[in-house]
């Protein structure tokens, strides 16, 4: 068999809804390499976001939804956000009332307001809210490095992309409107009733392109290409790829584009696939 380069999303799709990956899948991603085939992840966090992932030993890294892209530990390509559209982008969210955060590849920028919105919907009922916020309010900080957008505006450092939250979809119809000629809005799976969170990235980044870089810099034709995905924003990735795979626990829309759909990420769904596919 010709060597296949694999794709992951993280979060919903490689991971489990408390962070971990199972070690089913693992064991999957190990023999699948072992056999002569390349396992990346790629993943809309940013560097930093995805760096407890690392140690399952990916042959590559795609971060910040292809805004920058590692193969074998050398860096092929970065994407960065010029000061202008961050200042636009920061302006119109601002005036809309839209939180928001600045996601470079080592830190992310992001005020409290925005930590808790993050963090309050895994609190479970019943539980102490008080030391259990503060408890995974630093688990995020740490986890993302995050720091206050005011160190940004002292320091200003290349950022990859911008995510948002905001209350309803009627707040995004401006937004919208004055941004969409330079980004992408991709807006993710509902976590919580009362938020709607997404992400702009710039138009010409994405997973897609950056699967396309990495069979370039790798030469290896993208018939040969397989992506895992859960959410609109691995739809790029899904298109791009020879055969993409969207996991039973995904959103509906995604569904529509995959070429399979398999088991959950509860259920090792990459593991199955991965076997059925003949890969180990």
């Amino acid at each position: 068999m010709d060597k296949k380069l694999i794709f992951l999303d993280a979060d919903g799709t490689l991971t489990l809804p408390d962070g971990r990956v199972s070690p089913k899948v693992q064991e999957a991603i190990h023999q699948v390499q072992e056999n002569g085939h390349e396992v990346f992840l790629c993943t809309g966090r940013s560097y930093a976001g995805a760096r407890p992932l690392f140690p399952i030993g990916f042959d590559g890294i795609i971060s910040s939804a292809g805004g920058y892209i590692e193969v074998h530990g050398q860096k092929i390509f970065e994407s960065c956000l010029s000061q202008e559209d961050i200042q636009l982008a920061r302006h119109i969210f601002d005036q809309h009332h839209i939180l928001y955060n600045l996601e470079a590849n080592h830190m992310t920028f992001q005020d409290e307001k925005m930590n808790y919105e993050f963090v309050k919907h895994r609190l479970k009922d019943g539980e102490n809210l008080n030391s259990e916020l503060q408890r995974l309010l630093n688990e995020q900080k740490e986890h993302f490095n995050i720091h206050p957008l005011k160190e940004y505006d002292e320091n200003p450092i290349p950022i990859q992309k911008l995510c948002f939250m905001c209350e309803k979809e009627e707040d995004l119809e401006e937004p919208k409107r004055v941004l969409s000629d330079k980004f992408h809005f991709v807006i993710h799976e509902i976590f919580s009733q009362d938020v709607i969170n997404g992400e702009i990235i710039m138009k010409g980044t994405d997973k897609g392109t950056a699967v396309e870089k990495v069979c370039e810099y790798l030469n290896i034709p993208i018939q040969n290409t397989i992506a895992f995905g859960d959410s609109m924003n691995d739809y790029a990735m899904i298109q791009t790829c020879e055969y993409g795979v969207v996991m039973a626990n995904g959103s509906k829309e995604l569904k529509q584009y995959g070429n399979a759909i398999c088991e959950s990420v509860q259920d090792d769904g990459i593991y199955h696939e991965l076997h059925r596919l003949g890969l180990f």
